[in-house]
C-alpha cells in the first residue's frame, strides 16, 4: 500500500476530531484558539507520523514477526520457543512508548507508586503471557477455556485489592499493547500458526494479543496486593509544558528506547534464525527508519498538542454546569479516537488478508468505533456519578466470555486482540487525559473515577467485535 494511500485514510480518521474539538471551543469549552492552532499543527503531525508508521510497519516490522513465528516453530524446540516468547514480550513491552506515558500519568498524581517498578511488572506479565500464547497454539489448548480461566482469576483478584490500583491494573492491559508491540506479537502469531498448518491455523492466526493483555492486570494486581494501603494523590496532578525543542528531543528519546530493542532483536535473528538476503536486510532497515520516523511525529502531536488539549476540554466541562454533557461528548470522541490508534490499523489490515478479504476492514473499523464510543461514554459516567470500575468490568467481562461459547473461534481471537489494539496511544493520552481532566474539576477522585477509561476501551470491543462475528454467522448460515 502506497504511503498517498495511507494519508488518505488517516487523515480521514484525524479530520473528525479535529471538527468536534472546534465545535467544543465555540460553545461549551472555549479552550481559545490559540490552543486550537496548536491542536491542528499537532494533528497534521499525528496524520504524518501514523502514515509512515504503518508503512514502515508493513515492510519492515510485520515481514520479520512472521518470519520469527515461522522460523521459532520449525525449530520444533518448545523450551526455545517458550523462551523467546518471554524474551521478545518483556523486551519489547519494557520499551514500549504507551507503556511509559501511562506510568507517567501515574506518577503525576502519585509520587508513591514506583514508576520503574510499574513498567517492569507490566512488562513481566506481558513476557510470561506471550509464552503462554505460544504454548497454546503448540498444545491446541482451547483459546476460550485460556481466557476464562485467567479472567476468573482476575476477577477473584479484584476482590481483595485496594480499589485505588484497579485502575491501574485494567489499564495496564490495554496499554501495553501499543504500536510498536502489537505489530510483532500478531506478526509473530500469523506465523505460528502458518507453519502448524492445522484445521485452527486461521483462528490461531489471531489472540496472542488478547492473551498477552491479561499478562499486566495481574502483574499490577499482585503488585497490589503486596502494597500497603492506597497510593497517596497530587492534587490536580497538572502535566508539565513542553517547548516544541523538548518535544522532539522527548519523543526521539522514546523512540529510540522503543525500536532499540527491537533492532538488537532482529539483529540476533537475524545472526541466529532469519539469515536474510541483502533486499530483505534493505527493506527491514527502511521499514525501522520509516516507523522511527512516524512515531517521532506521532508522539510530538500527541504529548504536544492532543495530551494538553484533552485535559483542558476535560476540565472545562467538569467544572461547568452542565458536567453531564461528559456522557454525549464522550460517546463522540470514542467512536473518533479509536480510528486514530495505530494498532487498530494494522490489525484491521491482518484480519483481510488473513481472511482473504472475506471479512471487510470497513466492518471491524465500524465495529470497533461502535465498542469504544460505549466505553468512553460509560467512562464519562462513572466520572459524573463516582461509580466503581468493578460495576462495570465484571458483568462486561461476563458478557464477553458468554459470548465466546457462540461466537465463531476466529471472531473470538479477533475480538480479544481487538480489546488491546484499541486502548493504543491515543486512549492513553487525549482519552485519559481528558477523563482526569474532567475528574479532577468535577471534585472527583482521579484513581478511583479517571484510571480505568482504558480498561474500559480495552473491554467493550470484546462484544462488539463477536457481535460482528455472530453477524456473520447469521449471514453465512
Amino acid at each position: 500500500m502506497s504511503l498517498v494511500k495511507k494519508l488518505k485514510e488517516t487523515t480521514i480518521s484525524i479530520v473528525p476530531l479535529i471538527l468536534i474539538v472546534i465545535v467544543l471551543n465555540l460553545t461549551i469549552a472555549p479552550v481559545g484558539w490559540d490552543a486550537v492552532l496548536m491542536f491542528v499543527l499537532g494533528s497534521i503531525a499525528i496524520i504524518l507520523g501514523l502514515s509512515l508508521f504503518l508503512l514502515g510497519n508493513e515492510i519492515g516490522i510485520y515481514p520479520n514477526g512472521n518470519r520469527i513465528g515461522s522460523g521459532l516453530m520449525k525449530k520444533k524446540n518448545l523450551k526455545l520457543l517458550l523462551a523467546n516468547g518471554l524474551l521478545i514480550g518483556l523486551v519489547i513491552t519494557i520499551a514500549e512508548p504507551q507503556v511509559q506515558v501511562l506510568a507517567q500519568q501515574v506518577t503525576n498524581h502519585s509520587q508513591s507508586i514506583s514508576r520503574m517498578s510499574l513498567v517492569v511488572s507490566i512488562s513481566l506479565g506481558v513476557g510470561f503471557f506471550v509464552a503462554i500464547s505460544f504454548a497454546r497454539i503448540i498444545f491446541s489448548i482451547s483459546y476460550r477455556w485460556i481466557l476464562i480461566g485467567f479472567y476468573a482469576l482476575i476477577m477473584i483478584l479484584s476482590l481483595f485489592v485496594d480499589q485505588f490500583f484497579l485502575g491501574i491494573a485494567y489499564d495496564a492491559g490495554g496499554a501495553t499493547t501499543g504500536p510498536m508491540t502489537v505489530p510483532f506479537i500478531l506478526a509473530l502469531g500469523v506465523g505460528l500458526a502458518g507453519v502448524r498448518k492445522t484445521s485452527h491455523s486461521e483462528e490461531d492466526s489471531f489472540g496472542l494479543v488478547g492473551i498477552a493483555s491479561i499478562g499486566p492486570i495481574l502483574a499490577v494486581l499482585v503488585m497490589a496486593l503486596a502494597a500497603k494501603g492506597a497510593p497517596a494523590v497530587i492534587a490536580g496532578g497538572e502535566s508539565v509544558q513542553h517547548t516544541l525543542g523538548q518535544l522532539f528531543k522527548n519523543s526521539f528519546i522514546e523512540v529510540l528506547q522503543a525500536l532499540g530493542p527491537l533492532v538488537v532483536l532482529l539483529g540476533m535473528y537475524h545472526v541466529t534464525l532469519l539469515h536474510l538476503s541483502r533486499y530483505q536486510l534493505i527493506r527491514t532497515i527502511q521499514g525501522l527508519v520509516y516507523a522511527a520516523l512516524g512515531l517521532i511525529l506521532f508522539l510530538v502531536g500527541v504529548n504536544g498538542a492532543f495530551m494538553p488539549i484533552g485535559s483542558a476540554i476535560g476540565k472545562l466541562i467538569g467544572s461547568s454546569e452542565q458536567v453531564w454533557l461528559l456522557v454525549p461528548i464522550g460517546l463522540f470522541l470514542g467512536a473518533v479516537v479509536v480510528l486514530a490508534e495505530p494498532a487498530v490499523w494494522v490489525l484491521t489490515d491482518q484480519v483481510r488478508d488473513v481472511s482473504g478479504g472475506s471479512i471487510k476492514k470497513s466492518m471491524v473499523l465500524l465495529f470497533f468505533s461502535i465498542g469504544v464510543s460505549i466505553a468512553v461514554a460509560l467512562a464519562m459516567v462513572r466520572v459524573v456519578y463516582q461509580l466503581p470500575l468493578l460495576y462495570f468490568i465484571f458483568p462486561g467481562y461476563l458478557i464477553a466470555l458468554l459470548m465466546t461459547f457462540k461466537c465463531p473461534p476466529l471472531f473470538t481471537a479477533i475480538a480479544f486482540d481487538s480489546g488491546g489494539v484499541a486502548s493504543g496511544p491515543m486512549s492513553s493520552s487525549f482519552l485519559l487525559a481528558f477523563t482526569l481532566g474532567a475528574s479532577a474539576s468535577s471534585g472527583g477522585n482521579p484513581f478511583l473515577d479517571a484510571f480505568g477509561v482504558v480498561a474500559l476501551i480495552a473491554m467493550t470491543p470484546l462484544i462488539s467485535i463477536q457481535v460482528l462475528g455472530l453477524l456473520y454467522r447469521k449471514r453465512n448460515a
